[in-house]
């Protein structure tokens, strides 16, 4: 059973809502901006520095002539766009004897497991009962918690995903009125394509759908519980790290209860680590994907502070392409989920990932919470102790798979 401690660290101090999309002055005869749209198309322009002062970086952008574009809330970092023609490796080579640099590192991709082809979202001809009446919802314990009346009133779980059809009948009277859009910086995070392929990977707009199905399973769990709506992910499903530390920052900020992050990165940056330690002192948990690389757990779920989920089958088997390791806390269904999609043509699609299974887990402790916001971190410890174990039905994968099968009839059992 793999029980982590749960992080104790101050709450940086942040900015307003409002000014989370502020910006520091340029420098280096560049205009600031910060705009993070076309996630894919700048990040490789783009570096996160955290200088020793902030004085201190003013002059190193004088001096090499890149642009500062903005400090990133919640953290010690600031979003610098490098000189033109200067390739990145190169900037940052220049920055590792520097004195005036604490840390600097390129402002990575951040992608949603389902990704490259890993698995597709089938269009099938299905309505909401049968979202919130679904095998997985039942075998995570959800119908007899609901039953109990644990319906998660009072919950906010921010979604940061590429969006949420808002229209959608899923998720309709179930948005927070606050949400934001940390691709187009703009208060509308509508989940919608624009015919683009971002990445360059021959699909366009794959990712138009992934923030709505996730919404739809964390309310078949916790139908009373409110989606906060925060794109950072674009119609590709890509972001960048410095919109998703944004994104997390932001979210605390605005009444958030518990995130969830269907996505990751494939290594480790201390940005994104310090915008999660940044909102904990607001007693706000994070939830997230430990990927579908098929082995290892996926950055930010591989942090100790956030809560890793993986994914199994009905029968409890690991899925196929489920990331597995020491650093996954539970597991849920997440295969052949049916969930919200606003692009088939009933309005539903079946699909598998690490997701899904995270948007399980997000709905359950949306559940726990509730209305009383009591402390998150013993939230997780009871979630974690009534887990069913599926180590038995795992050989190889004892150990790799958390304390189990989340078990919400258990979880919410009286005392």
């Amino acid at each position: 059973m793999n029980r982590r401690s749960m992080p104790r660290r101050t709450l940086l101090c942040v900015a307003s809502a409002l000014a989370a999309v502020g910006l520091l002055p340029a420098c280096g005869g560049g205009a600031g901006g910060g705009s993070l749209a076309s996630a894919t198309s700048v990040a490789k322009t783009r570096v996160v520095i955290d200088p020793s002062t902030p004085g201190d970086l003013e002059r190193l952008c004088e001096e090499t002539n890149a642009t500062i574009l903005g400090a990133i809330e919640g953290t010690d970092y600031t979003l610098v766009e490098i000189p033109k023609g200067k390739k990145i490796e190169e900037f940052l080579k220049d920055l590792e004897a520097d004195p005036r640099v604490e840390d600097a590192q390129p402002d990575d991709d951040v992608k949603f497991p389902e990704g490259d082809g890993t698995t597709i979202p089938a269009f099938v001809d299905e309505d909401l009962s049968g979202v919130r009446a679904q095998a997985a919802v039942e075998r995570i314990g959800a119908h007899v918690a609901q039953r109990r009346g644990r319906l998660g009133a009072g919950a906010v779980v921010a979604v940061i995903d590429t969006g949420i059809d808002p229209t959608h009948p899923a998720v309709a009277g179930r948005l927070w009125p606050l949400g934001y859009d940390f691709i187009d910086m703009d208060d509308d995070p509508t989940d919608v394509g624009d015919g683009r392929d971002h990445d360059r990977d021959g699909l366009v707009d794959e990712g138009v759908g992934h923030g709505t199905f996730v919404a739809s399973l964390i309310l078949a769990v916790a139908p009373d519980a409110q989606i906060m709506v925060v794109r950072a992910l674009d119609s590709d499903a890509v972001g960048t790290a410095a919109g998703l530390a944004r994104a997390i920052a932001w979210a605390a900020q605005n009444g958030a209860t518990v995130i969830n992050f269907s996505g990751g990165l494939t290594r480790e940056l201390r940005l994104v680590g310090q915008a999660i330690a940044s909102v904990e002192a607001r007693n706000v948990g994070v939830v997230a994907a430990a990927g579908n690389r098929g082995d290892g757990v996926d950055f930010p779920a591989a942090l100790p502070r956030v809560f890793a989920v993986t994914s199994i089958g009905l029968d409890d088997v690991r899925s196929p392409f489920a990331g597995a390791g020491e650093l996954v806390d539970l597991c849920a269904p997440g295969e052949d989920l049916l969930g919200a999609h606003p692009r088939s043509p009933t309005g539903y699609a079946r699909w598998s990932g690490t997701s899904f299974a995270t948007a399980l887990v997000s709905g359950g402790v949306a559940v726990m919470l509730g209305a009383e916001r009591v402390p998150y971190g013993p939230v997780v410890a009871r979630l974690m102790a009534t887990a069913v174990p599926v180590d038995a039905v795992n050989p190889g994968d004892e150990g790799r798979l958390g304390a189990g099968r989340v078990n919400l009839d258990a979880a919410t059992a009286p005392d």
